[in-house]
């Protein structure tokens, strides 16, 4: 037969039983029960003032708690987190402050609980980071339209079956999110037409950095393509990550997890609806958005438009005075001392300088990219005698583009 398992509460409704009893002490009888004298005599209180139910366990919890958040507040926090899946209990907190007015919100902790306690988010390790912070000779940006990063973000399909590639610029300093356009494509031609547009709105940047795909590069002299050879020719110097390192493009691709998760999932019905919904999330995140790098300010708080104008046409390039100045033929040649070059079509009637190196061999440059060395060799049996090497080491010229 097996044992009887003897709950708690049984074991208080004979300890009291046998107290009022008077055949033991009260100390012998809490001895027994393993409890102390004030124990038992509190549930011996509790009995006398209202029976079996005085001994039914009690909470802990205080009868008031005059700290505790209003539950108005909490109602806010929630429908703020519904509104903003990504956001945290930082962002939170200070939307309670700008947009709700309110004067002392609660802690971050304090948020965090409501958000757990609600189901709206879990308690998470955070990992160390994956992508250490190091200088490769990226710029810093210290202004507006100092350095504008640009890339695409994972294209996706549409309800309609076409396919989504929107282009992303954002500005480095401030994290403006200047352009957000839902492109049918990745192509260069598309690309630069967007481009214009965006410069006859908002001007132009002193630089912009990208990644080292398609458009925005190519596998030619300089890595160059004809976007980039486009900016250039605007007085805008290219800089390229390293490739493989999203890292040095961090800023931006943590915009990207945001958008994707908060304006492509699930996609919409088609372009034009999927173009509005990114333009809505875009003036939440310039404009809404609190950004911990900028003291918890939103974006469009420190953003000014540039006072660089986009010209009517494209600019020459200007080289110093003892650069030699050719033009591309426009079957991609260059034409130096009775040889020809190949250059590549992106190149076709654009002015490139030419000038004489330390190790005595002709440098080949477009504005300050150094393209490479024209070599001429008639002894080369596996190649044209008369090539580009790539330069050995990353050279700038002293010129500047106009």
């Amino acid at each position: 037969m097996p044992w009887k398992t003897v709950t708690p509460m049984e074991e208080i409704i004979r300890f009291v039983s046998l107290a009022r009893s008077d055949r033991f002490t009260h100390t012998d009888l809490c001895e027994q029960f393993g409890i102390s004298r004030k124990t038992g005599y509190k549930y011996l209180e509790r009995y006398a003032l209202d029976g079996l139910k005085g001994l039914q366990p009690r909470s802990h919890r205080p009868h008031s708690s005059p700290r505790r958040t209003p539950d108005a507040i909490e109602a806010l926090v929630l429908a703020e987190r519904q509104l903003h899946r990504t956001w945290g209990p930082k962002k939170l907190r200070r939307v309670l402050e700008i947009k709700h007015g309110i004067e002392a919100p609660p802690a971050c902790s304090t948020i965090a609980e409501m958000l757990r306690r609600s189901g709206l988010s879990a308690r998470r390790h955070r990992r160390p980071g994956a992508y250490p912070s190091a200088d490769h000779g990226l710029t810093e940006a210290t202004q507006p339209n100092h350095v504008w990063t640009v890339d695409f973000k994972g294209w996706f399909i549409l309800g309609d079956g076409r396919r989504c590639d929107p282009l992303t610029v954002s500005d480095l300093c401030t994290r403006f999110v200047i352009e957000l356009k839902a492109q049918p494509n990745q192509q260069g031609k598309g690309t630069l037409a967007s481009f214009r547009a965006l410069a006859a709105e908002v001007g132009l940047p002193e630089i912009i950095r990208v990644d080292h795909g398609s458009p925005f590069a190519s596998v030619g002299l300089g890595r160059l393509s004809a976007l980039s050879i486009w900016w250039i020719e605007q007085g805008i110097e290219v800089e390229f990550t390293r490739p493989g390192k999203p890292q040095d493009n961090g800023a931006h691709e943590r915009m990207h997890r945001d958008l994707k998760a908060e304006a492509t999932r699930p996609p919409s019905a088609n372009m034009a609806a999927q173009q509005r919904r990114f333009e809505r999330w875009r003036h939440v995140f310039n404009h809404e958005r609190p950004h911990e790098a900028l003291g918890m300010r939103c974006p469009a708080q420190l953003y000014r438009p540039s006072a660089r104008r986009l010209g009517e046409q494209d600019r020459p390039v200007v080289y110093p005075a003892d650069f030699q100045v050719k033009v591309v033929s426009t079957s991609g040649f260059l034409a130096h001392e009775g040889h020809n070059y190949h250059l590549g079509e992106i190149f076709a009637g654009k002015r490139v300088g030419l000038r004489r190196g330390p190790d005595e061999r002709t440098e080949l440059y477009f504005a300050n990219v150094h393209l490479g060395n024209l070599v001429f060799d008639p002894a080369e049996r596996f190649r044209p005698t008369a090539y580009i090497a790539p330069p050995n080491r990353k050279s700038l010229a002293t010129s500047t583009t106009s």
